[in-house]
C-alpha cells in the first residue's frame, strides 16, 4: 500500500511540474503547447509563487529552437556571423520580443523621466523612444556578436549549450531579483501572478545547475562560474538601479533582467 501510495505521489507531483513548464512556455513565449492533462489549466495564468521553480525547465523548451539553429547550420557554409543572427532572429521570433519590450521599456523610462511616477509612466507607454531603440539595437547586435564568437570557438554544439546556459542564468537572475527587490507598485506584472517564495527560487536553482554543467563539455569551469557570476552582478546592478529609479522592480524590469543577464554570463564566458 505504501510503495502505491508513493507511486501516486510521484505520478502527481511529475504531473504538476510538466503542467506549469507548460504553462509557462505558453506565458513566455508564442509556442503553442496543447492542455497536457488534467492538471494543466488552459484558461488561468501561472501562480508565480511556487511555478517560478520551472521556469529554468520552460527556458529549455523556449530556447531550443534557436539552440537547432546554431547546431544545425553550423554545419553549413554559412558564416557564423549569419547563423547566429538567424539564431537571435528565431528567439525574438519564439518569445514574442516579450522580454526586449521589457528592456526598451526600462531604458526608456529610466532615462527619459526625471520622477519615479513619470519614468513609470513613460515605461507602461507601449510607444517606443529613442532610448529604448539604442538600447535594443545595441543588445541585439552585442548578442549576435557574441553567439558568433560562441560558434567560431567551439562550434555548434559548444555554441547552443552556451546559449542555453546564458538563457538559464539569465531567467534565474530574473527569478533572484523578483523573490527579493520590492515592486515599484501593486497590481503590475510583477505582483499581479505571485512573488516567488523563497523555496521557489531554491528549486529554480536546482533545476538550473544540470543546464550549467553540461556546459562544460565545452566551456571550462572557469568560463562558466565567471559567465554566471558576471550574470548576478549586472542583474544586481538593473535592479539597485531600478531601486533609485522607480523604487522597485516590474514586470519590464524582470524582462530587462533576463536579456542583460544572459549577456552577461556570454561576455563572462567570452572574455577568458
Amino acid at each position: 500500500m505504501s510503495d502505491d501510495k508513493h507511486s501516486e505521489d510521484s505520478l502527481r507531483s511529475s504531473s504538476s511540474i510538466l503542467a506549469e513548464v507548460a504553462e509557462l512556455v505558453r506565458f513566455f513565449s508564442r509556442i503553442p503547447l496543447p492542455k497536457l492533462g488534467s492538471w494543466d489549466d488552459l484558461n488561468t495564468a501561472p501562480d508565480f509563487r511556487m511555478r517560478a521553480r520551472s521556469i529554468p525547465l520552460a527556458g529549455v523548451i523556449i530556447s531550443l529552437p534557436s539552440m537547432l539553429v546554431l547546431l544545425v547550420l553550423a554545419q553549413s557554409a554559412l558564416s557564423p556571423a549569419i547563423v547566429a543572427l538567424l539564431a537571435v532572429a528565431v528567439a525574438a521570433a519564439v518569445q514574442g520580443c516579450l522580454h526586449e519590450d521589457g528592456l526598451s521599456d526600462v531604458v526608456d523610462g529610466f532615462f527619459g523621466g526625471h520622477t519615479a511616477e513619470r519614468r513609470l509612466e513613460i515605461m507602461k507607454d507601449s510607444r517606443i523612444g529613442a532610448f529604448g531603440t539604442v538600447a535594443l539595437v545595441l543588445s541585439l547586435s552585442l548578442r549576435w556578436l557574441l553567439l558568433s564568437m560562441l560558434l567560431e570557438r567551439f562550434g555548434g554544439m559548444g555554441a547552443a549549450l552556451g546559449y542555453l546556459a546564458a538563457e538559464t542564468t539569465g531567467r534565474l537572475g530574473m527569478i533572484w531579483i523578483w523573490n527579493t527587490m520590492p515592486p515599484a507598485y501593486h497590481g503590475g506584472l510583477s505582483t499581479r501572478f505571485g512573488i516567488p517564495q523563497n523555496s521557489a527560487v531554491s528549486w529554480a536553482a536546482g533545476f538550473a545547475l544540470p543546464l550549467l554543467v553540461i556546459s562544460l563539455f565545452y566551456l571550462s569551469f572557469w568560463q562558466v562560474a565567471f559567465g554566471a557570476a558576471f550574470s548576478f552582478v549586472v542583474v544586481g546592478a538593473l535592479a539597485k538601479l531600478s531601486l533609485a529609479k522607480i523604487k522597485g522592480i516590474t514586470g519590464d524590469v524582470l524582462g530587462a533582467a533576463q536579456q542583460v543577464g544572459s549577456l552577461g554570463f556570454l561576455l563572462g564566458v567570452l572574455s577568458l
